[in-house]
């Protein structure tokens, strides 16, 4: 597999490399952009797994380097960011850093969760004061999918109206015949 950066490719060589990852399948060169529809579909079989297993050891890696990327410049960023949003009176926000020649940008969102089983008290009580609670709380009804498909048909029955399935896309693994099938 090649693939190329173009800044990482400057610090490790002097040859011009392309800007963009290059991908060799079954000794057919092509760019990531280059990759439509059409000419996914008219690569030969062990072409067409080999892009496919390509493309899951591409994420995995890119995952990893993101991943580690982000750790990084929270170690070198994140207490001066955070510092900073406390001094404006924030937990969360976006706050602008500069070290040097670079202009940082640091997002730091929300992530709030509620006590459910404290929220449905809360519920009661402004029903009990004859208030609607849903002026104040927002109710998402769910029924678990292994639960459901566990009942009797009798219990079933009158959820069915309720549930709609919407099948998500789907998902494929290819292997070369013989190959671990």
């Amino acid at each position: 597999m090649q693939t190329h950066s173009s800044a990482l490719a400057a610090t490790a060589s002097a040859t011009p490399q392309p800007t963009a990852a290059v991908l060799d399948i079954g000794r057919l060169p092509l760019q990531l952009e280059d990759l439509t529809r059409e000419r996914i579909k008219a690569l030969p079989k062990p072409a067409l797994q080999e892009l496919s297993v390509l493309l899951v050891e591409m994420d995995r890696g890119i995952g990893h380097a993101r991943e580690q990327l982000t750790a990084a410049l929270d170690e070198l960023y994140g207490d001066a960011a955070r510092a900073q949003l406390l001094k404006a009176g924030k937990d969360a926000g976006i706050t602008h850093l500069t070290d040097g020649d670079l202009a940082i940008t640091v997002e730091i969102k929300k992530s709030v969760s509620w006590a459910q089983n404290e929220l449905a008290a809360i519920a009661q009580h402004i029903a009990s004061n004859g208030d609607d609670p849903t002026e104040y709380i927002d109710v998402k009804y769910s029924v678990s999918e292994r639960k459901f498909a566990a009942w009797p048909e009798t219990l079933r029955r009158p959820f069915e109206a309720a549930r709609t399935l919407k099948p998500a896309k789907p998902a494929f693994r290819l292997a070369l015949v013989g190959e671990g099938t």
